[in-house]
């Protein structure tokens, strides 16, 4: 499988997710903020996310698909409470709609992105 980035907004803390954490207990990190447009998605267990025996992490394929995902408000919010930015060079990967799944593990590379670096996909 050919490498590709993928894009993801993730919480610093292992303790803590947008959802779960790397325990795969319900933190529901997203849910403090009070008005986020991607809080009250149905994010129950999905069988996707444990194929194989293993951990997928939920990414974009393309970076501006963050803004489908979270609106600028979201973005700072989470950045606020623990969030970052990241992009994954990754190796492992399934492709589904408006999702890609991949192995953190075996990622070739994992980069912080400045938020600063992301404000202009809002103001597209």
């Amino acid at each position: 499988m050919e490498a590709k980035w993928l894009y993801r907004l993730e919480a610093i803390s292992p303790d803590n997710g947008l959802w779960y954490n790397k325990n795969n207990e319900m933190v529901w990190g997203i849910g403090k903020l009070p008005n986020c447009k991607t809080k009250d998605l149905p994010m129950d267990y999905d069988p996707r996310y444990h194929e194989d025996g293993k951990n997928w992490y939920s990414s974009c394929t393309r970076k501006e698909d963050l803004s489908h995902w979270y609106s600028l408000q979201d973005a700072k919010d989470l950045i606020d409470n623990g969030f970052v930015f990241t992009k994954y060079l990754a190796v492992d990967y399934r492709e589904y709609e408006m999702e890609t799944c991949f192995l953190k593990e075996t990622a070739l590379e994992r980069v912080e992105i400045p938020f600063d670096e992301l404000k202009k996909l809002w103001e597209e």
